[in-house]
């Protein structure tokens, strides 16, 4: 009898990054003593996760619209809005904010301001528009649905390396306590071969060569970009800028896709 108990450490840790990046309810032994794999490079497989989640709008013949909004809506409702909340401080703080110390303390607030409301607005409404244009774009038939399901894992999963990259190439601020403090942490080399499997597997499937090698060179560039910005603005990142980054990732990935199948 083969023992799965080697499995089990991978296991706890997919669960925990379960329930801290979705509202998938699991019951989960937050005990340090109970082995795990670092939960965060689970990141890109609960993308995949939510994918297929919120895919169901392509079993059904709805417009292309419709079914964008609907795959939207239900990603959002599958993840708490985690990423996008992200968005919104970030932007408030880092844009209405005159020092390091005052944008760290304006991402703390809990109130909406207007730089968070209008990056709320442009990213839903990008990714709404880029989305129906891709589902326009692929052919409606059986191998234009892999497609399309493979192009939407593609952007969740893909999505999900920005902050893992941002993590690893910056430090970690913030002010006082933070809730983010136990998902923080730079990956390890066995961890990030966790982490790009995901990768690699939708990435086969949804890009051809040409493509896909065009998209992780772009997506490179814009993590140094983020990368400079955010040591310019904050000396490091913070919980609220990796989920801007994967955010700005999600338009990014739906956009080298609309290119790719154009």
């Amino acid at each position: 009898m083969i023992s799965t108990q080697w499995m089990m450490p991978y296991w706890q840790g997919f669960k925990r990054s379960l329930v801290t990046y979705t509202r998938i309810p699991l019951n989960v032994d937050w005990g340090d003593a109970v082995p795990h794999v670092s939960p965060v490079c689970f990141l890109p497989s609960i993308g995949m996760v939510v994918a297929l989640l919120s895919a169901w709008p392509l079993w059904f013949d709805f417009s292309t619209s419709l079914q964008a909004l609907l795959m939207l809506l239900t990603a959002v409702l599958l993840t708490g809005g985690f990423h996008e909340d992200g968005l919104m401080d970030a932007c408030d703080g880092l844009v209405g904010g005159w020092t390091q110390e005052q944008r760290l303390t304006i991402m703390k607030d809990s109130r909406i301001g207007s730089y968070a409301a209008l990056s709320i607005w442009f990213s839903l409404s990008l990714k709404w528009l880029l989305l129906s244009e891709l589902l326009t774009a692929i052919p409606d038939s059986f191998l234009g649905f892999i497609y399309t399901l493979s192009a939407w894992c593609a952007v969740h999963v893909l999505a999900r390396m920005f902050p893992l990259m941002l993590m690893t190439s910056l430090d970690y601020v913030t002010m006082g306590k933070s809730k983010a403090n136990s998902m923080i942490t730079k990956l390890t080399l066995p961890q990030w071969s966790i982490a790009l499997l995901p990768c690699l597997l939708v990435g086969m499937v949804a890009f051809d060569l040409f493509d896909i090698m065009a998209t992780l060179l772009c997506s490179l560039l814009l993590v140094l970009l983020m990368h400079w910005y955010l040591k310019r603005k904050l000396s490091g990142f913070n919980g609220d800028t990796l989920g801007a980054s994967e955010q700005v990732g999600e338009i990014f990935i739906i956009l080298c896709l609309l290119v790719s199948y154009s």
